[in-house]
């Protein structure tokens, strides 16, 4: 904590920083780190997160735990399906431009229950309606892929919305082509409790 940019790591750096700390979250040998009184203290007036995470709000996926970080170290955005809408990119937008996070993390998981209702042709009523067309599309775009259906298109989930991040303009797109942002899609195991990069 208490970085100044030019000191920031990168974003490769970071994940590998958030890699090691799922291997211990795997392996069950946490460290807990910035869980104390001086690391609450220490971000109360302003924070200096190493990454931002999207992911979905699903109870089973605590960013925070998987990564094995703590008070301070993710900006965590977190929406059932882990899609974008202008409150999601917006939080984004403001982690990369004004907390200067070098990496943003899009990550899915198995067993989404979001992906599921849609791939089983649920009818989702409400707002949450809206959950539905990014995950109809990547559904349309993984349908004849071999593998599990929702594994399949949580990744694909994943991926699209990735991709749609890292061109969001004007603020997103111009950080990635400076040089200054990476945004990268992962997924989430429940099982095994492994979080595994994705190829866009």
């Amino acid at each position: 904590m208490g970085q100044t940019n030019q000191q920031r790591p990168t974003a490769v750096e970071v994940m590998e920083t958030l890699l090691a700390g799922n291997k211990r979250f795997v392996s069950g040998n946490l460290i807990h780190p910035n869980h104390c009184e001086e690391s609450r203290q220490s971000v109360m007036k302003m924070q200096e997160p190493i990454a931002t995470v999207l992911t979905c709000a699903d109870s089973r996926v605590p960013p925070v735990d998987i990564f094995d970080q703590g008070i301070g170290d993710l900006f965590v955005v977190r929406v059932a399906g882990n899609i974008i809408g202008d409150h999601t990119l917006g939080s984004i937008e403001y982690a990369v431009a004004h907390l200067h996070t070098p990496l943003v993390i899009v990550m899915g998981h198995s067993s989404c229950g979001a992906i599921t209702a849609v791939a089983n042709g649920a009818n989702l009523a409400g707002h949450m309606a809206t959950l539905a067309p990014p995950i109809q599309i990547a559904i349309k775009n993984i349908k004849d892929a071999e593998g599990d259906l929702i594994e399949n298109a949580s990744k694909e989930v994943a991926c699209q919305i990735a991709n749609n991040i890292e061109k969001s303009e004007p603020i997103i797109a111009d950080y990635v082509a400076d040089g200054k942002v990476q945004v990268i899609a992962a997924y989430y195991d429940l099982q095994s409790g492994i979080v595994s990069i994705l190829p866009k």
